[in-house]
């Protein structure tokens, strides 16, 4: 990358840094033992957890029809082995997917690497005009953690 490049793009992250966190609007608390590792101004926000496991949040600035959601998130390429409308913190409606597959889109792993599949949970919904995606990604077969699918379900107004 040139020296340009570096610049404009440590300008951009340090603007966006300023501008919040994807949690700012929403109660989602990541559980104990989840460290932040990406964090991407008020937009997207990881947390590293046991085991190879990741919870995400992303907060897109518009409202997007649920039923949208999961084609326009980072794992539209997953087999989706469950799909269903949930009601989240009281009366939210929410969109819920239990998918397996690759986070990244990529099915094909690269020559002499080793396949590895994820179990993720998906739920999209709508909080102050914003739509908001969390996710609970791990291992596939690695058992669930039930205060990180918890989390993914409190993506409620503050």
């Amino acid at each position: 990358m040139n020296k340009q490049r570096k610049i404009a793009l440590l300008a951009v992250t340090a603007m966006l840094a300023g501008c919040g966190s994807a949690t700012d609007a929403v109660t989602f608390k990541p559980p104990a033992g989840f460290m932040s590792s990406v964090s991407v101004g008020p937009f997207m926000q990881a947390w590293s957890g046991p085991n190879q496991s990741m919870l995400m949040l992303m907060a897109m600035p518009t409202k997007i029809d649920l039923q949208h959601t999961i084609s326009n998130s980072t794992v539209s390429n997953a087999d989706i082995e469950k799909q269903m409308r949930i009601t989240i913190c009281g009366n939210q409606e929410a969109l819920y997917a239990d998918m397996v597959g690759n986070p990244q889109g990529n099915k094909t792993p690269a020559p002499g690497a080793k396949e590895q599949k994820e179990r993720i949970e998906f739920l999209a919904t709508t909080v102050s005009g914003k739509t908001y995606m969390a996710m609970y990604l791990r291992p596939l077969g690695t058992p669930p953690d039930p205060q990180a699918e918890s989390a993914i379900r409190n993506v409620c107004p503050k």
